[in-house]
């Protein structure tokens, strides 16, 4: 049986192109014109996703990501050409974890749906899955904090040799070496440690592995801790400090403020993350293990406002299949 997709979108544009991934991936969809056929819809359907243009959430204060966690335990994937740092707050009391920047990518969207219909962590973990006709892969297993700059000067040689450059290169390399030191220190309960900056090597037989890799039109990184400390939650409260941060910066601009001592030095990877990169991914089995993965289009550079949030939390797809048998 195909699953069943019940999709909001009020832009015929958009819902047009919504509805021909859906049915080039075999998926059977059911579109709605209102917050109250939507739901109607998903009360009888019972479908295995909802997708949600933010439009119609934001209309009615987003009480609709309410009423349809009642009616159903579907993840619900929002889409939008807005800015989502305006949201943050709203989409973080409806748990909504997955925000896809208009105008959708088909390779993303459709990597999206798949995660979301399975349980199955090899499906979620490793850039394998991230990359189609991967050619090329490579892993670096670390130990100790020390070796992360030598790691990252390893992949971005080899990334110049495989044919890739990139113009923010400085921000990619600042963005791989929070992700990495987070896996090392604050994955392994070494937070005092990264915070007096004091090197350290991880106990036997514990590991941060990264994973890079390339097809023939995108790089891809993964960084892997064994651990699983990460949650929903972190990486959005991260979020909601860099937003505020920023409009904190963008004010003392204005005025002449002095904003140091509420300046912090961490989440700015996250950000960045959102931000420079074509499609990224924190994958996270709570106990067990997280990877956030990044890809980058040799054809394309994210150059828009529009920041995405793609987490997919294990345990919460898992718990919800379980409440559905």
């Amino acid at each position: 049986m195909p699953a069943k997709i019940v999709v909001f979108e009020p832009d015929g544009i958009y819902r047009t192109i919504i509805e021909n991934i859906l049915l080039r991936n075999s998926y059977k969809p059911y579109f709605v014109d209102s917050a109250a056929e939507c739901k109607i819809v998903v009360d009888e359907v019972k479908p295995e996703i909802i997708v949600l243009d933010i439009k119609p959430a934001k209309a009615n204060n987003f009480r609709i990501l309410a009423e349809l966690k009642i009616l159903s335990k579907a993840p619900i994937v929002l889409t939008t050409e807005e800015n989502v740092d305006d949201y943050m707050p709203a989409l973080a009391s409806q748990s909504v974890t997955i925000v896809l920047p208009k105008p959708l990518k088909s390779s993303e969207l459709t990597r999206v749906l798949s995660n979301l219909l399975t349980m199955d962590a090899r499906q979620w973990f490793g850039i394998h899955n991230y990359l189609s006709d991967l050619r090329k892969l490579r892993k670096i297993r670390l130990t100790r904090s020390t070796q992360a700059r030598t790691c990252i000067k390893t992949i971005l040689n080899e990334m110049h040799a495989w044919g890739f450059n990139f113009s923010q290169e400085t921000e990619m390399d600042l963005v791989w070496q929070e992700i990495i030191i987070n896996a090392i220190y604050h994955a392994h309960g070494y937070t005092k440690e990264k915070t007096e900056r004091i090197p350290i090597e991880l106990p036997h037989p514990y590991e941060v592995e990264v994973t890079y890799g390339a097809s023939e039109s995108a790089f891809a990184i993964g960084v892997r801790d064994h651990i699983g400390s990460l949650t929903p939650e972190i990486v959005i409260h991260a979020l909601e400090q860099t937003v505020a941060q920023q409009r904190l910066i963008e004010r003392a601009v204005e005025t002449g403020e002095d904003i140091s001592t509420h300046v912090l030095d961490r989440g700015r990877g996250i950000d960045l993350i959102r931000q420079l990169s074509g499609e990224y991914y924190f994958i996270i089995d709570p106990g067990n293990s997280t990877e956030v993965i990044i890809v980058y289009d040799r054809y394309y550079e994210k150059d828009d406002a529009v920041g995405s949030l793609k987490i997919f939390d294990l345990s919460y797809y898992r718990s919800t299949s379980d409440l559905a048998r």
